[in-house]
């Protein structure tokens, strides 16, 4: 945690946010692993709470790989935000690891992500990034009544 004599306006609010996000990767890497596994701690039920996910994805990709990785992603995007039931999408280059690639998504319901990581267009594209993974998939979710404003 930053002190409060750091020199970088905001860096304790960096932290936390840090700390938050690594809190949430996590936590969503069991539902590409365990797709049936719940976010909720035991005998507390968030199934019908909206969630956030971020997931982190190394990826090793030559300059070919990169452009049909982006044109597969804006697709999923696209037929995702068209067909299933998610409130955001988005998917950021991390500026700080070239070949990392970070998803934000919202989704009205744990249910809602269980049944977009059962359709054909994310089953097709993840068959296709899986084997591009260059190290560890990170994901995290948390309720959206976990998040608050940092001020």
């Amino acid at each position: 945690m930053a002190s409060s004599s750091s020199p970088f306006p905001g860096s304790r609010a960096a932290a936390s946010l840090g700390w938050l996000l690594s809190s949430l990767v996590m936590a969503a890497l069991l539902l590409l692993v365990q797709p049936t596994a719940s976010l909720a701690a035991p005998g507390v039920d968030h199934s019908a709470e909206p969630i956030r996910v971020v997931g982190q994805l190394p990826m090793n990709l030559n300059p070919s790989e990169q452009q049909d990785f982006e044109r597969r992603t804006l697709a999923l995007a696209a037929i995702t935000r068209a067909k299933d039931a998610v409130t955001s999408y988005s998917c950021n280059a991390d500026i700080e690891h070239p070949g990392t690639y970070v998803f934000v998504e919202t989704w009205p319901s744990e249910l809602a992500l269980k049944d977009h990581l059962e359709t054909s267009h994310f089953k097709d594209w993840w068959a296709w990034v899986e084997p591009h993974l260059s190290g560890e998939l990170v994901i995290s979710a948390a309720p959206m009544d976990d998040f608050f404003p940092i001020s």
